[in-house]
């Protein structure tokens, strides 16, 4: 590696839905196996290690040194979803598009609360804007961040209703400040937009009774001014309970003590069948 950088970043790619989910599909893949044993020197791991150490000691180390997006998606994804949930009542949701913003973890459960990331890596150049179209969405915005940057984030939200959570470095989530419910800001066109087809035409049948009968063309711009018609705050709860329907994990596998801590948030994007499970445990037990 030519440098500690490139190192940091290529051992992040470890971490990566495609890998797993060739193993997962395939209950093997050469490629990643060699992948890993590069890894082993580095690590200062024995040679005859299994998969399953390495990984826990690959991301140890991103733990310590290179606290990318992932470290910070698997630490909610564990400590919140997993920790104070059930899967039964809440579901998460990845990358979700929101006017221009692409929210990194939302939750969904009796409300909807928006986790927005921030590591070393970031700035905080595009927050204003975020904090802007998120409140349109979401009642709930956490921002997290690294415990060393708390009170560079907190100086920028403490009039609000905002939360902060700090990430340390034993993987823990503490709350500098508490989010609060803010229904102020919610804007039903915005919802409406996030919204697939099937989902905006759910909650109009549910409130309307039907659907507007118009052309195709004229469909979606038909059912945005009938959308604006309804209270946002009930659109968001009519929402809200779309969006719960729309991840099913395999939650007794996610949950499953068996399954690493460390590819928690991997298998929840990539949700594998049973006999998906069933082939990752078997790659994981491989000795390499």
């Amino acid at each position: 590696m030519s440098s500690t950088n490139d190192f940091n970043r290529s051992l992040s790619q470890l971490f990566t839905n495609p890998m797993f989910r060739e193993v997962a599909q395939r209950g093997e893949s050469d490629f990643y196996l060699e992948k890993l044993k590069k890894y082993i020197s580095f690590l200062s791991l024995q040679p005859d290690i299994k998969v399953r150490d390495l990984i826990e000691n690959a991301y140890g180390y991103l733990g310590k040194n290179y606290r990318n997006e992932y470290v910070y998606k698997n630490t909610i994804l564990n400590n919140i979803l997993l920790g104070r949930h059930s899967l039964n009542t809440a579901t998460l949701l990845n990358e979700f598009k929101v006017a221009g913003s692409i929210a990194d973890t939302v939750i969904i459960n009796g409300t909807s609360t928006v986790y927005e990331i921030k590591t070393e890596l970031d700035t905080p150049d595009k927050l204003q804007k975020q904090i802007e179209d998120y409140r349109k969405v979401f009642a709930k915005i956490f921002l997290v961040t690294h415990f060393s940057l708390e009170q560079r984030y907190l100086s920028l939200i403490k009039d609000s209703s905002i939360g902060l959570l700090s990430l340390s470095g034993r993987f823990n989530l503490k709350v500098v400040k508490e989010a609060t419910e803010d229904y102020t800001f919610l804007d039903t066109n915005t919802m409406m937009k996030t919204l697939r087809k099937d989902e905006y035409c759910a909650i109009l049948k549910l409130h309307f009774g039907r659907l507007p009968d118009v052309a195709n063309i004229r469909f979606f711009s038909t059912c945005l001014k009938w959308a604006e018609e309804i209270n946002p705050v009930v659109f968001h709860k009519m929402m809200i309970e779309c969006l719960k329907k729309r991840v099913q994990v395999e939650s007794g596998q996610l949950i499953s003590s068996s399954i690493p801590r460390e590819i928690k948030h991997i298998c929840h994007c990539i949700n594998p069948t049973v006999a998906g499970y069933n082939n990752l445990m078997t790659f994981l037990n491989h000795n390499l």
